[in-house]
C-alpha cells in the first residue's frame, strides 16, 4: 500500500516533511524518521514544525534537523508530506496559508477520522501511531534503521501507545519495538528522558489540574477547566500544559477524562481520552468539529468556555449514561 508513495518520493528531488501543532512524540518522532530515510535515498529535505521542538525530545539524535515552519513555499519544493496529521487544518494556520494549493501534498497518518485530504493517502485509521506506519513502509522500501532513525520511530511509538500500555500495542507494535532496539535505541535512557525528568513548571501545572478537577458521574467522568491568563498566573508554557488530561484519566473509576483549555484567541482548546472500549471519544469530538481515536481525540471550538465545555460535557454524559 505504500506504492504510490514511493513513486512520489522517487519522482521528487526536494522534500518537505510536516507534522501537526503543538506537535507530541508520535509527530516529532515521524517526522525525524522520515525526514533522515529520504535525506538517506538521496532527497533534500527539510522537516518542519509550526510550533517547533518541544523540549521534552530536544534529546534525540536527529532533533537539530526540525525547523520552523517555512513564511513561503521554499523554492523548488516537488512534494510536501504531513505525517500524524489527521486534517489538513491541524498543520497549523500559518502553514495552511502558506502551502495553500500545493499541488504535491502526501498524507501519511494513523487516525481514524483522518480526511484524506492529500493528493496520496498513506492512511492506517485506527492504528497504534503514525511512527509505526512510517516504521512498516521504510521497511517494505527497504531504507536502513540508522539509531538516529530508529531512536525517533521508537519515540513516535513509545509515547503514542503510552509507553506500549495502550489496546494498540499489538504484537506488531512489539516486533516493531525489539527491532528498534536491535538498531541501538538505548531504551533506558530514551524513557528516562520521557518519563523520568519533568520541569518544575510541568509539576506546578500538574498539581493545578489535581487541586482543581471536577469528577462527577458517580466518579466516571473527570475534568478540568483552564481559563484565560491562567497560564500567564501559574509562570507556565504552552509545552506545560501538554498531557495534562492523562493526570485526570488515572483516576480510579474513570471513564471519560477532558481538559478544557481557553487560549485566549476566541477558542477552546479540548483533550478527551476514554478508559472504557464502548465509548469512543473520536465519536463524540466528530460532533463538535473534532477528531482522532476512539480512546483519545481532540477538539478545537470557538466560544465562551462555560458554555463550550457545557456542550461536549452533555454529550459526554449522554454516552456515559448508555453503558452505565
Amino acid at each position: 500500500m505504500y506504492e504510490e508513495l514511493y513513486k512520489a518520493v522517487q519522482a521528487a528531488a526536494n522534500i518537505g516533511v510536516i507534522s501537526h501543532f503543538r506537535p507530541d512524540g508520535d509527530a516529532i518522532g515521524s517526522t525525524l524518521a522520515l525526514g533522515l530515510a529520504l535525506r538517506g535515498m538521496g532527497k533534500q529535505v527539510r522537516m518542519w514544525n509550526e510550533d517547533g521542538l518541544p523540549a521534552r525530545y530536544a534529546f534525540m539524535q536527529a532533533a537539530a534537523g526540525l525547523e520552523p515552519a517555512p513564511a513561503e513555499v521554499p523554492a523548488g519544493l516537488d512534494l510536501l508530506i504531513c505525517v500524524d496529521t489527521g486534517d489538513w487544518k491541524r498543520i497549523g494556520d500559518r502553514s495552511r496559508e502558506v502551502f495553500a494549493g500545493f499541488p504535491n501534498v502526501a498524507n501519511v497518518d494513523h487516525h481514524a477520522t483522518n480526511t484524506r485530504y492529500g493528493h496520496v493517502n498513506v492512511v492506517e485509521g485506527g492504528g497504534p501511531a503514525a511512527g509505526y506506519v512510517v516504521y512498516k513502509m521504510l521497511r517494505e522500501w527497504g531504507c536502513p534503521l540508522t539509531p538516529a532513525i530508529a531512536e525517533a520511530l521508537y519515540v513516535a511509538i513509545n509515547t503514542d501507545t503510552g509507553s506500549f500500555q495502550y489496546g494498540s500495542t499489538t504484537p506488531g507494535v512489539m516486533r516493531a519495538a525489539a527491532d528498534l532496539v536491535e538498531a541501538g535505541v538505548d531504551v533506558a535512557e530514551v524513557n528516562r528522558r520521557l518519563y523520568q525528568e519533568l520541569p518544575l513548571s510541568t509539576m506546578l501545572m500538574q498539581r493545578e489540574v489535581l487541586n482543581n478537577m471536577v469528577v462527577e458521574q458517580g466518579g466516571a467522568v473527570a475534568h478540568y477547566s483552564m481559563p484565560a491568563g491562567r497560564k500567564a498566573e501559574l509562570g507556565v508554557g504552552m509545552e506545560d500544559t501538554k498531557d495534562l488530561v492523562d493526570v485526570v484519566r488515572m483516576l480510579q473509576g474513570v471513564k471519560v477524562a477532558v481538559i478544557f483549555e481557553d487560549l485566549e484567541d476566541g477558542r477552546i482548546r479540548m483533550s478527551l481520552r476514554s478508559k472504557d472500549p464502548r465509548i469512543s471519544v473520536a465519536d463524540i469530538a466528530v460532533q463538535f468539529g473534532g477528531g482522532g481515536h476512539a480512546m483519545a481525540a481532540g477538539i478545537r471550538a470557538r466560544g465562551e468556555l462555560g458554555t463550550v465545555r457545557e456542550n461536549v460535557l452533555q454529550a459526554i454524559r449522554a454516552a456515559v449514561a448508555e453503558i452505565c
